[in-house]
């Protein structure tokens, strides 16, 4: 009983560290994109001078009354330049002026192309998650040494579906619906078939042979 207790603790330990061991490595070596490499952002150090930063983000904030009347032609200005922006599908770049309203500047695609890059790097890191996943799993089933065995397998699937969960929102229904499918193909496979074909559990089964001997 002991024994089987310090599998199951050995298993649980590699499953889970080995999840992390994949998710800081593709950290470590394959950058998130960041928003301020996209768009620059910034905070005014002097509203009357306007210095200190300019913003691209679709909807500054709103001086409040009686402010905001020195702002109405700005203000009013302002919402014309990003409703042509909005058209383009872009943002807004706005600075502040001598009187510390906000002025808009240009538009700009830099969210549309940060959001893009987000995408692709969850892809890939989806792809990645993926392969190493399926890696760990065969693996595991081919040790057939049942703690480490099943430590390896369950940080495969922990890994599919840490890769799979960042992705998921990006996925069609369709793409959700085979991804399903396939995951539950293979565990019903393996779980049924899967080890005894690789030889999960022979050794055991051959020490059990052994005993009874």
């Amino acid at each position: 009983m002991t024994f089987k207790i310090k599998e199951t603790i050995l298993g649980i330990s590699i499953a889970v560290i080995f999840v992390f061991f994949v998710v800081f490595g593709i950290k470590a070596f394959y950058k998130e994109p960041k928003y301020e490499n996209f768009c620059k952002i910034g905070v005014p150090i002097d509203y009357v001078s306007g210095k200190g930063g300019y913003y691209a983000e679709p909807y500054p904030a709103r001086m409040k009354e009686p402010e905001q009347s020195v702002c109405a032609k700005s203000n009013l200005e302002y919402d014309k330049f990003r409703k042509s922006c909005a058209d383009k599908n872009k943002d807004v770049i706005y600075e502040y002026d001598d009187k510390g309203c906000q002025v808009a500047k240009e538009c700009t695609s830099c969210n549309v192309d940060y959001n893009q890059a987000r995408n692709i790097y969850f892809r890939n890191v989806f792809i990645i998650s993926g392969i190493v996943g399926i890696i760990a799993i065969i693996v595991g089933a081919i040790l057939g040494i049942m703690s480490v065995s099943a430590g390896l397998f369950g940080g495969g699937v922990l890994t599919i579906i840490y890769g799979t969960t960042n992705y998921w929102s990006e996925l069609a229904d369709w793409a959700r619906f085979i991804i399903l499918g396939i995951a539950l193909a293979v565990l019903i496979f393996l779980g049924y078939k899967g080890f005894s074909l690789f030889g999960f559990g022979r050794k055991e089964e051959a020490k059990k042979t052994k005993k009874k001997k």
